[in-house]
């Protein structure tokens, strides 16, 4: 009996595609597989921050195809002259850019780069360059594409049709080494996080962190009518899918929740860490003035650093519209996981179907806050400064642990193990369980039984919040309330 080689790579495809996924995960247990959209308006967009390594580069090329698109003063500068020792300057200018080497192309670019005249926080574009028409890849196993099997092999390859946007620096340093690549498809948030993974795949490119892009309209009339109401709602969705982009890189990808910085000082950049509470409130008031008509700042970066970012209009090339950038999936994270978690929180916002019902949130904000948004948001944040975590932890579990112990929190964990600060958070007035005293209850119980084992020496970080993500259903409660049906 004959199999066609066809057939052979669309069962690979299938077997590889399951992924190790947990079965016992709750991301697939309480999340639909069918919560996602059939057919999207917007397109998803998924950054790829890259070494410039001989696949990447092959993707784009100079402005006119050349050199001189690169060097369009009409100089060679000595260092690019070493790199052709037999040619003149005249000869160099005119050379294909796809005849030259991976190291000479790298040469060029920092050439270009040291003309550019402006700064990598004024404009993040690599000069002169653009994305090939096509190309040839060496495939080296069978890999599904959009929709397409390509066998391994020298396969042609249209980059155009799902790169687009800028081509840009990675880094400060304005350094053509590393690069963010834009991949853009009209798929669903999750689909495209996996397209993306597959495109690397197929071009022989190591997998790499992702930004994934989840866009939607503002919902103007909704806030015309209820600005407050609304972007306090708004609001408290995204602090609840930020706390599901923590808690799931802890549980299904062993992370820790911590700043990446660099630099130091007044120089210090940062790239990487927890949403602020005073974000949190800006994203609100963002909102709140769309509603009532004020003019508003563009966003620009301003609310990008967090596991989960907000963007303004000001990010998109239609107008009014929206995003979260989800910032936390890693080279090595489970994309059967996260393309069920981007794809129900892709749905859920877009239908505005937040979790919390609107009545509840009024309920809450007038019950706990006497309708204060500012301090609603804030208090209900675990990611503070320590010395207020501490100041604001349930009485029961600065008893469990001690007064000596307490101090010396911020000194054990540090900005290494920021998740710790969820064991003493007080969870009494968050939305989700403001109203259910059996909840609070299961909620502290758990957080003593983990500040017990905090106790111990050499506690294992990753296997206490393990345990009391699931002993307190913290986990589980936060995912449903992104799946509201």
């Amino acid at each position: 009996m004959r199999v066609s080689k066809l057939l052979l790579a669309g069962l690979y495809l299938l077997i590889s595609g399951m992924g190790f996924a947990q079965a016992d995960s709750p991301i697939l247990s309480c999340l639909s597989p069918l919560h996602k959209l059939a057919n999207p308006k917007f397109d998803t967009s998924v950054e790829l921050e890259m070494q410039s390594d001989p696949p990447v580069l092959k993707l784009f090329t100079s402005e006119n195809g050349y050199i001189s698109g690169i060097l369009k003063h009409g100089e060679v500068p000595a260092k690019i002259q070493e790199l052709f020792p037999e040619k003149t300057p005249e000869e160099i200018l005119k050379t294909p850019w796809r005849d030259i080497a991976p190291y000479q192309q790298v040469e060029i670019l920092k050439a270009g780069a040291a003309s550019k005249g402006t700064s990598f926080f004024q404009d993040r574009k690599i000069p002169n360059v653009k994305y090939e028409e096509g190309l040839f890849a060496q495939v080296s196993k069978p890999t599904e594409f959009l929709g397409k099997i390509y066998p391994e092999g020298l396969q042609s390859i249209w980059p155009k049709e799902f790169l687009k946007g800028p081509i840009e620096y990675m880094g400060p340093q304005n350094t053509p080494q590393a690069v963010e690549l834009h991949f853009r498809i009209k798929k669903p948030s999750g689909e495209t996080s996996r397209e993306a993974r597959n495109f690397q795949e197929l071009m022989g490119i190591r997998p790499t962190h992702q930004h994934v892009y989840i866009v939607s309209p503002i919902p103007q009339k909704k806030l015309e009518r209820n600005p407050k109401l609304i972007a306090t709602q708004n609001a408290e969705f995204y602090r609840r899918v930020n706390l599901a982009a923590e808690i799931t890189a802890v549980m299904e990808d062993g992370s820790k929740i911590r700043e990446k910085t660099f630099g130091k000082g007044k120089e210090q950049i940062y790239f990487f860490g927890s949403l602020k509470p005073e974000n949190l409130v800006k994203m609100a008031k963002y909102l709140e003035s769309k509603g009532k008509g004020e003019p508003v700042e563009p966003l620009k970066d301003e609310l990008k650093i967090a596991w989960v970012g907000f963007r303004g209009s000001d990010k998109f090339d239609q107008p009014n519209l929206m995003g979260l950038e989800f910032r936390s999936v890693g080279p090595k994270s489970d994309l059967v996981l996260y393309e069920r978690l981007l794809n129900t929180i892709q749905k859920s916002w877009l239908q505005q179907r937040t979790g919390i019902p609107l009545e509840k949130i009024n309920n809450w904000l007038e019950k706990e806050y006497s309708g204060n948004y500012e301090k609603a948001l804030k208090d209900n944040w675990y990611q503070k400064d320590w010395k207020d975590v501490v100041a604001h932890s349930p009485k029961e579990l600065a008893t469990e642990l001690g007064w000596w112990k307490m101090k010396g929190l911020e000194r054990r964990f540090g900005v290494e193990h920021e998740e710790v600060k969820m064991l003493f958070h007080d969870w009494s007035k968050d939305p989700l369980f403001f109203d259910s005293p059996e909840k609070q209850a299961t909620l502290r119980e758990a957080q003593i039984r983990a500040v017990r084992e905090l106790k111990i020496k050499d506690a294992n970080i990753r296997n206490v919040m393990r345990t009391f993500f699931n002993q307190s259903r913290l986990y589980e409660s936060v995912l449903l309330s992104l799946n509201p049906g």
